[in-house]
């Protein structure tokens, strides 16, 4: 395969691997958490603004997930590193740990005064990886918003996670270093029921979102492209992502940035197993001046009435 454009320039060690990768021994645990859905709204239209103008990315509902989890990370690229003399594919795995928040979105364009909805994406406005050449190749490759972290996982029927961050409070006398921002407690009893009908409230009000903007006219569905593309995730395993990549310039010491690019992501699934966790938590969210979740995404301390686990394998890969 001809690769278009000059070769990546490996020096002095081991910085980022090309993809694909395949992603194995994972271990996710997903909550979903009220955010503000105007602030979503402004995020979504600042950070995924397509040039072009031709797609948009719209959030979905008032909720995003929140994902800690576990995997051993490989290579899938035959190509061979000119520095090393060693295809990519066969350096070996590499462990890591995430913590991370997803955004659904509806990605479409506009045609003949109507928005039209093509598929679902998956956005990622933060995620925070404790392994440094996931981190780099992350933001590099993929444009997804990467950042160092150390999270905690309890595993087991009652999980536990914890996320520190590198970062902290602004001032000329401060400092940065690690501090706690994300914590989930579960709590006690088992709440099956209410479990069931929160999981079943959510999911209405971010499907209730998107149908009532097809019933008011304000979007249309083309050839059921939002069907087919549903359908397709379920039966290929498959998710549909959508990054935002940028760097900095040399110009004015990096105050001058470079043109946004998105990149639109698979996240295939080879095997997976979903859990229902019966029981509730307490999430809290500690307010860090590096870190401003509550003011970016409207998020709070708040009770989650269940959770997810999902175990398996997937490979993440450009679209």
């Amino acid at each position: 395969m001809t690769v278009p454009g000059p070769p990546f320039l490996e020096y002095g060690g081991l910085t980022s691997v090309p993809g694909p990768f395949e992603c194995s021994d994972v271990t996710i645990y997903l909550f979903g958490l009220r955010a503000d859905p105007d602030l979503l709204a402004d995020l979504c239209a600042t950070v995924l603004h397509d040039p072009d103008g031709t797609m948009s990315y719209t959030p979905l509902g008032e909720f995003v997930m929140l994902s800690f989890g576990s995997m051993v990370v490989r290579s899938l690229s035959q190509s061979r590193s000119p520095l090393f003399g060693t295809a990519y594919a066969d350096m070996g795995t590499s462990a890591e740990r995430h913590a991370a928040i997803w955004v659904p979105t509806a990605a479409g364009h506009r045609a003949d005064h109507a928005d039209l909805i093509d598929r679902i994406s998956l956005f990622i406005p933060a995620m925070w990886v404790d392994n440094p050449v996931s981190l780099l190749g992350g933001r590099d490759i993929y444009g997804i918003a990467k950042q160092w972290g150390e999270p905690t996982i309890t595993t087991g029927d009652r999980p536990s996670c914890s996320l520190d961050v590198f970062g902290g409070a602004f001032g000329r006398d401060e400092t940065s270093g690690l501090h706690p921002l994300l914590e989930l407690t579960p709590q006690a009893g088992v709440h099956v029921g209410e479990a069931v009908e929160e999981l079943a409230a959510e999911a209405g009000r971010i499907a209730g979102d998107a149908l009532g903007q097809l019933l008011r006219g304000t979007v249309t569905l083309p050839d059921e492209a939002l069907f087919r593309e549903a359908a397709a995730a379920v039966a290929g395993h498959q998710l549909r992502q959508v990054g935002a990549r940028q760097f900095r310039t040399s110009e004015q010491d990096g105050l001058v940035a470079g043109a946004v690019e998105l990149v639109e992501l698979t996240t295939t699934f080879g095997r997976f197993h979903a859990r229902l966790l019966r029981h509730g938590f307490d999430f809290t969210l500690h307010t860090l001046a590096s870190h401003p979740l509550g003011r970016t995404l409207g998020l709070s301390s708040q009770t989650v009435p269940f959770g997810l686990e999902v175990t398996g394998q997937f490979v993440l890969a450009s679209a």
